[in-house]
C-alpha cells in the first residue's frame, strides 16, 4: 500500500493546502510555498510516496510562478551564471538549449519562425515549450469532428512534448509517445490572414496561461500546405464530459466556473472564442 499514488488524495492535499494558506499572513510566494510544503507533509491522509509526489507538483507549480511573475527568491545558476528564479531548472539554460537549437529545425515560413523562436526564448517551464512539429512525427492521424470551420483530428505524436530539464546532461527530456489534437487553421490558401492570427494568439497566451488547453505548437500536412495546431488531447466539449463522467461535484462546479472567470479576466473575448478547441 505504501508504494501506491492515489491521485485523488494528492491533489486533494494540495487543494486543502491551498485553502488554508493565509494571504496575509504569508505575503510573498516563498513563505506561501513553505507553508504549503509543511501542510502536505503533515497530512496524515497521505503516504510517503503521495507526499513526495505531492511536494514535487508544488514545486512544478511554485517555479512556474516564480518565473512567470518574476517573483521570489533568486538564486545563481552554477552552469550559466545567471541569477534564475526556479529551483528544478534554471529557466535561462532552458532557453539558451532552445536559442542554439533554433539552426536544426524550420517551417519554411518565416513569420511562424520567429513567432515560435520568441516564444521559446520567453519559455517559463519545461512542459510548456512550443515547438514546430514535424508532420512525419504524427502517426495515426484520425478525423475526430468539425468545430466551427476547423477539422479536428487525434494523432500519436511519437516523439512527445518536453516535461523537464535533465540537470545532468544539460538538455530537455520528451515524455515520448502521446496522443494529441490537430486543429486546422483555415484561410492558410488565401490572402487572408486571420489562420496565422489564430495561431499566433493560441501560441502567445498559450506560453503563460494555465486556464486554456495546452498548445504544443503547430505542423503543416505536406500535400494540402494547411497549418495545424497540436494541442493536448481533452473532451471535445462541456456536453460530452458530463455525458461521460458521474454527476460534478459543488467543489468541481466551482472550480470550472472559476477557471472559466479567470480566463475571461486575462483575455478579450475575441481571444477566449479563438481559444475554444472545439467550436
Amino acid at each position: 500500500m505504501a508504494g501506491i499514488i492515489r491521485k485523488n488524495l494528492v491533489y486533494a492535499a494540495l487543494d486543502k493546502a491551498d485553502s488554508l494558506t493565509d494571504f496575509e499572513k504569508y505575503k510573498n510566494i516563498d513563505s506561501r510555498y513553505e507553508f504549503k510544503k509543511e501542510t502536505v507533509l503533515n497530512d496524515e491522509t497521505l503516504n510517503e510516496n503521495e507526499k513526495i509526489e505531492a511536494i514535487k507538483i508544488l514545486t512544478k507549480d511554485y517555479d512556474y510562478f516564480k518565473v512567470l511573475y518574476n517573483t521570489g527568491t533568486k538564486r545563481l545558476c552554477k552552469e550559466c551564471q545567471k541569477e534564475c528564479l526556479a529551483t528544478l531548472y534554471c529557466e535561462h539554460c532552458i532557453r539558451i538549449f532552445l536559442k542554439n537549437n533554433f539552426s536544426n529545425w524550420t517551417s519554411n515560413n518565416n513569420d511562424i519562425d520567429s513567432l515560435l523562436q520568441r516564444c521559446q526564448e520567453e519559455s517559463f517551464r519545461p512542459n510548456k515549450i512550443l515547438e514546430w512539429i514535424p508532420y512525419e512525427k504524427l502517426q495515426n492521424i484520425e478525423y475526430l469532428t468539425r468545430g466551427g470551420c476547423s477539422e479536428i483530428y487525434t494523432a500519436d505524436w511519437i516523439d512527445g512534448q518536453y516535461i523537464e530539464w535533465d540537470q545532468v546532461n544539460k538538455q530537455l527530456k520528451r515524455t515520448g509517445s502521446h496522443k494529441v489534437i490537430l486543429k486546422t487553421l483555415i484561410n492558410v490558401l488565401n490572402a487572408n490572414r486571420s489562420w496565422f492570427e489564430e495561431a499566433k494568439v493560441h501560441l502567445t497566451i498559450g506560453n503563460k496561461s494555465t486556464e486554456i488547453v495546452k498548445c504544443y505548437g503547430l505542423t503543416q500536412e505536406p500535400k494540402n500546405g494547411v497549418y495545424m495546431l497540436v494541442m493536448q488531447l481533452m473532451d471535445t466539449n462541456l456536453k460530452k464530459y458530463l455525458n461521460n463522467h458521474h454527476p460534478l461535484t459543488w467543489k468541481e462546479k466551482i472550480k470550472i466556473s472559476y477557471d472559466i472567470r479567470s480566463a475571461f479576466r486575462k483575455h478579450s473575448i475575441s481571444e477566449i472564442q479563438k481559444l475554444l478547441v472545439y467550436k
